[in-house]
């Protein structure tokens, strides 16, 4: 796989460029080769898009950019622009832009059309991405198409008149990125993945979602990575993981992501246990999962109250929230009131 490692791209948390240098860290240790930095809350990636960057942050950015080039990972920075955008004057407004961040030695760029509010053609969005293209030769560009899931696409992947519209006039070159059957997919198929790379006969790279929490928080998904085979994934272009923006959580995440594409089936216990984390905390676990079991609540409310009130540890900033939450889910599991909590919870 061509692309591997970080999506800082999800809604809520806005890392620090200390942070994000971390993450670089990480991935250098974890043998993954790419960053893509596309952060919702940045208001100069989306919101207001056709506005400069402060030259503050062009700085850090250049450093960021180049710390990255010493590690060997790529940088791929995004843009969102599919917000109002009026043909004539914005296209101009958006490959300048491209252009002032190329200086900073980006060389990959990503057009975003997610998540956007109003109508919008395949045709006109894939015009936008080659244009950029035409005018700016030198940068190797990707695309996010506004229906970015299968369960977007309507009536289907292969029936979509946006994907069709799209994935015709984009240039075949350039990869895309797809989140899988939903927006968060627990398990890809390797027939599915097949399914993906037939119907859009382009690069495909998998954003996956699976630890995201920007839509179900406070909960926290920390495991060993399971939305695939080794076998699936090695049948993708790249496989990226798009966490949380806690930046102790992410760092495990990216440490399972590395794990797997090493093919080293290490357990959370285990993973943990190595760490020297207390016991209390191995025996919780389970409330970590991508679906959480609520057996044994009573001694997982010891446990629990025990982390909260007599563990001190970085990680547990991050957990503090979630755990109150479970120690209440556990009290009251009982009540219809909180069904819509345990399902949201996927517990």
């Amino acid at each position: 796989m061509n692309f591997t490692g970080y999506i800082e791209g999800y809604y809520g948390q806005l890392l620090s460029w200390e942070n994000r240098s971390r993450i670089l860290t990480a991935l250098e240790k974890n043998h993954l080769k790419t960053y893509f930095y596309c952060p919702k809350e940045d208001q100069f990636h989306r919101t207001n898009w056709r506005n400069s960057y402060p030259d503050k942050w062009l700085s850090e950015f250049r450093s960021f950019v180049t710390e990255g080039n010493s590690k060997n990972i790529k940088i791929i920075f995004g843009i969102s622009p599919g917000i109002n955008f009026k043909t004539d004057n914005d296209l101009q407004v958006l490959i300048d832009k491209i252009l002032s961040i190329a200086e900073l030695g980006i060389k990959n760029i990503a057009i975003l059309f997610d998540d956007l509010f109003e109508e919008s053609s395949g045709e006109l969005h894939a015009s936008i991405v080659n244009e950029c293209i035409k005018n700016c030769p030198d940068i190797n560009f990707f695309a996010v198409p506004k229906e970015y899931s299968a369960s977007q696409a309507l009536p289907d992947i292969f029936s979509s008149n946006y994907l069709d519209e799209f994935n015709k006039a984009l240039q075949p070159k350039v990869p895309i990125f797809w989140t899988g059957s939903y927006v968060v997919s627990q398990h890809s198929s390797l027939e599915e993945i097949e399914a993906w790379k037939s119907a859009f006969q382009r690069p495909l790279i998998f954003w996956d979602n699976y630890f995201a929490n920007d839509y179900c928080g406070p909960k926290i998904v920390m495991e060993p990575y399971q939305s695939m085979s080794l076998e699936s994934a090695l049948r993708l272009d790249g496989l990226m993981i798009n966490p949380t923006g806690l930046i102790e959580v992410d760092l495990i995440c990216l440490d399972f992501f590395g794990y797997f594409l090493k093919d080293n089936k290490i357990t959370a216990k285990k993973y943990f246990l190595n760490k020297n984390f207390p016991p209390e905390f191995l025996d919780v676990l389970k409330f970590f999962e991508f679906e959480v079991s609520l057996k044994n609540s009573k001694h997982d409310s010891s446990n629990i109250k025990k982390l909260l009130w007599a563990w001190h540890h970085p990680l547990k900033l991050e957990l503090y929230s979630y755990l109150h939450m479970i120690r209440f889910i556990l009290k009251e599991q009982n009540e219809g009131s909180i069904t819509a909590l345990k399902k949201r919870f996927r517990m």
